[in-house]
């Protein structure tokens, strides 16, 4: 059975749990309530090297006026940034030689799979730490380069305050002095409405899901998914993020500055604080695609991290991509012809 569609939530989720690659988004409860809130059809396919499994990919597919699109993740860029395939744990630690045959059986499986679903249009951003997308690029896949910021947590919280940006100490001990603080929450109106605000701007062209789709994720992941609120000395709200505290500690989705303050560069300290107490080793900001963000998180002095998309498309695929750049994408059309965005 060299690849089915896992139907057991335990199987699926143990196999998450243990590899070192498996993420929030990729849990059985994301994808399914993923689904449930796009209207992309979530396939949960295994990939085995006989009877062992070697690796997981959940795919989403749309079928539409004789369209047929693939995607993982679909369409919500701002809220799962890549997905794709998952290795096995004992990946990381094989020899070379050991990887290049799971990596063929992986390419041999989806080979199989795409064959079947046979998508006009077809794209897979996977996790940072997948990069030999050689089987891809042989097979005429085109690719595309992403990044994010990790910052190491190892070092004394010490030496993460002195690897920031001078000026940004500066403005973390104003913000200190003038009685700031964090609290944790349990009510995502603020969040969401900080959020919405910023993605119904004409220039946001990626797709904002309903606040309803957050809350069901808080409630499947109470004690991995998380809202912080900033609040000044008089108790005014400045600043709110959410994160992922799973294998590693995420600045998710958060919100744009509030009466045009930069408390959210204290959030983002007392967040990195935050993740260093609670024993993680790494903290990922996402975000570094975007010009108008990377000179704000450089401050932090993170690392870049890659991840890596591989797409095919044919001529049907192509005429629905530019119908999409030039027409639906248009902030007054998309929110007619997307069906999650409010």
């Amino acid at each position: 059975m060299p690849v089915e569609i896992v139907t057991d939530r335990e199987t699926w989720d143990t196999f998450i749990d243990a590899s070192p690659s498996g993420l929030l988004f990729h849990r059985w409860d994301f994808l399914k309530i993923t689904e449930r809130h796009t209207g992309y059809t979530a396939l949960p396919y295994g990939i085995y090297r006989g009877r062992e499994l070697v690796a997981v990919c959940p795919l989403f597919c749309k079928r539409r006026g004789g369209l047929s699109v693939v995607l993982s993740p679909p369409p919500m860029q701002a809220v799962i940034p890549y997905l794709g395939i998952v290795m096995s744990r004992d990946y990381a630690t094989a020899k070379q030689s050991k990887k290049e045959s799971s990596l063929q059986v992986v390419t041999e499986g989806l080979r199989e799979v795409i064959g079947d679903l046979s998508p006009n249009y077809l794209s897979i951003k996977l996790v940072p730490d997948y990069h030999d997308i050689r089987q891809f690029i042989w097979d005429g896949y085109q690719t595309r380069i992403s990044y994010s910021y990790m910052i190491d947590l190892a070092p004394p919280l010490e030496t993460l305050w002195k690897n920031l940006n001078g000026k940004l100490r500066t403005n973390l001990r104003k913000f200190e002095k003038n009685g700031y603080y964090l609290e944790e929450g349990d009510d995502l109106t603020m969040f969401y409405e900080t959020v919405r605000q910023r993605f119904s701007q004409p220039d946001m062209d990626i797709p904002m899901i309903t606040q309803r789709y957050f809350e069901d994720i808080f409630r499947a992941y109470p004690d991995h998914v998380h809202v912080y609120h900033l609040y000044d000395r008089d108790g005014d709200l400045r600043g709110v993020g959410t994160t992922q505290e799973y294998k590693r500690y995420l600045l998710w989705v958060g919100g744009p500055k509030i009466d045009g303050t930069s408390a959210n560069e204290y959030l983002q300290w007392l967040l990195l604080r935050d993740a260093k107490e609670k024993g993680f080793l790494e903290f990922e900001n996402t975000g570094a695609n975007n010009p108008n963000l990377n000179m704000h998180k450089a401050k932090y002095n993170p690392d870049l991290s890659i991840h890596l998309e591989v797409s095919r498309v044919d001529a049907v695929g192509r005429a629905a991509e530019w119908v999409y750049s030039n027409i639906v994408n248009r902030p007054w059309v998309k929110k007619r012809m997307v069906p999650y965005i409010e």
